[in-house]
């Protein structure tokens, strides 16, 4: 996610199942998710109405055991529930809080596949993550002639039902139907379907907070990147001129991260430009953009060759390789896509350009009563100048420790040896110490978690 300075600033009820059983482990959400299985494929088909923004739902989960298993918890708040079904045989269920618990019907034993489908309708909203400022509120975002699902961190089981942490990935299939003249876009290929019908099909793990639906009216741009690789992008009806320039450069971009970064982890890429009318009733998505999986989503105000590299680069630094937990790891998240920046500044300027813009940064952090540590971050902090700045500075930190060989075998080395999966400080040790031949937990340790910002090497 990229942000402005604002930003930055009626089931049959059945026994609940115990509260160890209620999260993954996150501290930063700790409610979300849980560790009982793993989804390996949600099979979303919507309907959706913009006009009377009703959403009908048929979501099908995958999932494999990861114990021995006789019900189930789901992420998911809201709507109403027609029907659930296990293997295809009716199941009971209960709800409470932001948990949905699914009785099997059967014991499923470790290691065994089964398949949850859940049928359901209503309005979706938007909630207030605990991530983002009080006031800039995400989830199903609706606009004029339109919608936006935007769910970083937090917020994708308020419209499907899900295994909502990162540590679950899980590939994805879409079929949307929408009324006449509407177009649907989604995460993966569009495949052939039916008159308004839109359907796309994700073949790489991602979290279920980057997976998205947007209905509106938009026209295609399609462009070839590295590879021979498929970049469609979609641009608002009628305002188009505004922003097709910026974005005709994305294959450029693409060429430059992937010299940086290794080979672009998915099988398409593209972005969607929303219209000047979400500006007018939503204060996040208005100016800031959201890296989902291979088709980010950019408000109006907020489509630039910088917020481009940054979503870009989130590709790789975020959703390819993911967190392990929100609060101990946004910093590499956040961190690499704002320094992503400012090596496109160096391609652009020069390293002059480079130096400055450090010089800059480092001026206003060193003039800060203490260091913005970047290590160990409250939800209130994840999206805020310690992820972002104090994250990027680390960066360059270790590009001037390493030099530039090594660091940048290190940014390849770590994205090559948790491709698809998750990650965390370790990893980053791990690998800038084979890479370097040294131990480089003393300066990760440094700079993450002192109150003293450390001194960076000339």
């Amino acid at each position: 996610m990229r942000c402005t300075l604002a930003c930055l600033l009626s089931a049959i009820v059945v026994p609940f199942v115990n509260a160890q059983d209620l999260g993954i482990g996150d501290a930063t959400f700790p409610a979300l998710g849980t560790k009982s299985f793993n989804a390996t494929h949600y099979r979303l088909k919507l309907q959706y109405d913009p006009a009377s923004h009703l959403l009908k739902s048929d979501v099908a989960m995958t999932a494999t055991a990861n114990t021995a298993l006789s019900a189930i918890n789901l992420d998911f708040k809201g709507f109403q529930i027609s029907k659930i079904t296990v293997d295809g045989i009716p199941a009971t269920y209960s709800r409470k809080s932001s948990k949905l618990k699914v009785n099997l019907g059967k014991r499923i034993s470790a290691n065994h596949s089964f398949e949850v489908e859940t049928f359901y309708s209503g309005k979706p909203t938007t909630e207030q993550s605990p991530a983002l400022p009080t006031g800039m509120k995400s989830g199903w975002i609706t606009f004029e002639g339109g919608v936006a699902a935007v769910c970083e961190p937090d917020l994708a089981h308020t419209w499907f039902p899900s295994n909502d942490h990162p540590l679950d990935k899980a590939t994805f299939s879409f079929e949307i139907r929408v009324p006449a003249n509407f177009v649907a876009i989604a995460n993966g290929i569009r495949k052939p379907s039916a008159d308004r019908v839109f359907r796309y099909e994700l073949d790489k793990p991602s979290s279920t907070c980057m997976a998205t639906v947007i209905v509106g009216r938009f026209s295609k741009l399609s462009q070839v990147g590295p590879n021979n690789l498929p970049i469609v992008s979609y641009l608002p009806s009628g305002q188009e001129p505004q922003f097709q320039d910026e974005v005709k450069k994305v294959p450029e971009y693409v060429k430059f991260l992937t010299k940086k970064l290794g080979p672009y982890p998915y099988s398409s890429f593209g972005v969607v430009v929303l219209p000047k009318s979400v500006a007018q009733v939503n204060t996040l998505m208005g100016s800031s953009a959201l890296e989902t999986t291979a088709i980010p989503v950019f408000g109006p105000d907020s489509v630039s060759s910088s917020t481009l590299v940054h979503e870009l680069a989130h590709q790789w630094m975020g959703n390819c390789v993911s967190v392990r937990n929100w609060g101990d790891d946004i910093w590499w998240v956040e961190g690499f896509a704002q320094y992503s920046e400012w090596l496109l500044l160096e391609k652009d300027q020069g390293r002059e350009a480079y130096n400055r813009q450090v010089k800059a940064v480092m001026d206003q952090v060193t003039s800060l009563p203490r260091w913005l540590k970047p290590g160990h971050l409250t939800a209130e902090n994840l999206f805020s100048e310690r992820s972002y700045i104090a994250g990027a500075i680390v960066f360059h930190a270790l590009r001037q420790e390493l030099g530039d060989e090594k660091f940048f075998q290190t940014l390849k080395g770590f994205i090559a040896k948790n491709r698809f999966g998750n990650a965390s400080a370790k990893d980053w040790i791990e690998t800038a110490s084979s890479v370097s031949g040294q131990n480089m937990k003393p300066f990760f340790d440094t700079w993450l978690y002192s109150d003293t910002m450390p001194k960076i090497r000339p």
